[in-house]
C-alpha cells in the first residue's frame, strides 16, 4: 500500500505541476524574475512533499500548489496592470555601462564583480569592452549591450541594399511524418511535397530527419544518419 501511495502522488503532483505551469506560461529559467524562481522552487518543492509523503494528507498539499500557483497569477495580473507593482515584484534594470563609462554604483547596486561582467561581454562576443558603449544589467539577470555605432556589423540599410524581407521556414517533415499542419500553412499539399523530395531523389519518408520549406518553395532535406562517420567529432 505504501509504494501504491507514492505511485499515486507522484502521478498527482507531476500532474499538478503540469497544470499550474501550463496556466502560469512557462519561460527559460535564465530569463525567470526573482519572484518567479523563487516561488517555481517553492512549487517544486510542495510537489515533491506530495510525492513523498508518507503520512501527509495529498489534499491539502495539493491545495497549497494551487494557491502558490494562483498566487503566481494573480502578481503577473497585477504586475501589468501597475508599473509600480511591475518595479517592486520584479525589479528595475541596472545602468553599468554608459558612453564607454562603467558605472561603480551599478556594479554595487546589483552585487556584479568586473570579472563576472567581462565574462558576460565574452559571452556575447564582445572581448574588447572599449566595443561597448551601454551596458545594462536586466531584471532577469541578462546583460543586455548596445556596442559602439563603428563597431556594430553593417545592414543592408547602412550600404542602402533593397533586399526582401525572409518568411518563417515550415517543417514539413518531422522525424520521417510529415506534418499535414505546416504543409496546409503554406498552401501546398503531401503531392507537391512528394514531387519536391521525388526531385531529390528522396522517396521514403523514414530516411528523412528533418525537411523544411521556405517562401519560394524549396525544400531543404536533413537526412537521418547514425553520427558515426570518421568525421564525426565528439562534442
Amino acid at each position: 500500500m505504501l509504494y501504491l501511495r507514492v505511485i499515486l502522488t507522484s502521478i498527482l503532483s507531476v500532474s499538478l505541476l503540469f497544470v499550474i505551469t501550463r496556466i502560469i506560461g512557462y519561460r527559460q529559467l535564465s530569463e525567470l524574475s526573482l519572484f518567479d524562481y523563487i516561488n517555481g522552487i517553492t512549487i517544486g518543492s510542495i510537489a515533491a512533499e506530495l510525492a513523498t509523503s508518507e503520512d501527509g494528507d495529498a489534499f491539502k498539499i495539493s491545495i497549497a500548489m494551487v494557491i502558490y500557483g494562483a498566487f503566481t497569477i494573480l502578481v503577473a495580473f497585477l504586475s501589468d496592470k501597475s508599473i509600480t507593482l511591475r518595479k517592486a515584484f520584479i525589479g528595475n534594470p541596472t545602468l553599468l555601462m554608459k558612453n564607454g563609462r562603467l558605472y561603480y554604483e551599478g556594479f554595487r547596486k546589483s552585487r556584479l564583480d568586473v570579472n563576472e561582467f567581462l565574462m558576460k561581454c565574452r559571452n556575447n562576443g564582445y572581448f574588447d569592452i572599449t566595443q561597448i558603449d551601454t551596458a545594462i544589467l536586466e531584471p532577469n539577470g541578462r546583460v543586455s549591450f548596445l556596442p559602439v555605432s563603428q563597431d556594430r556589423p553593417a545592414t543592408p540599410k547602412d550600404m542602402k541594399l533593397s533586399v526582401t524581407q525572409d518568411a518563417l521556414v515550415a517543417n514539413v517533415i518531422i522525424d520521417g511524418k510529415v506534418i499535414e499542419k505546416s504543409l496546409s500553412a503554406i498552401g501546398k499539399d503531401e503531392k507537391w511535397l512528394r514531387d519536391r523530395l521525388k526531385n531529390q531523389n528522396y522517396t521514403d519518408y523514414s530516411r528523412i530527419l528533418l525537411a523544411s520549406c521556405d517562401e519560394r518553395g524549396t525544400v531543404t532535406v536533413f537526412e537521418k544518419t547514425s553520427g558515426k562517420g570518421k568525421n564525426c567529432i565528439e562534442i
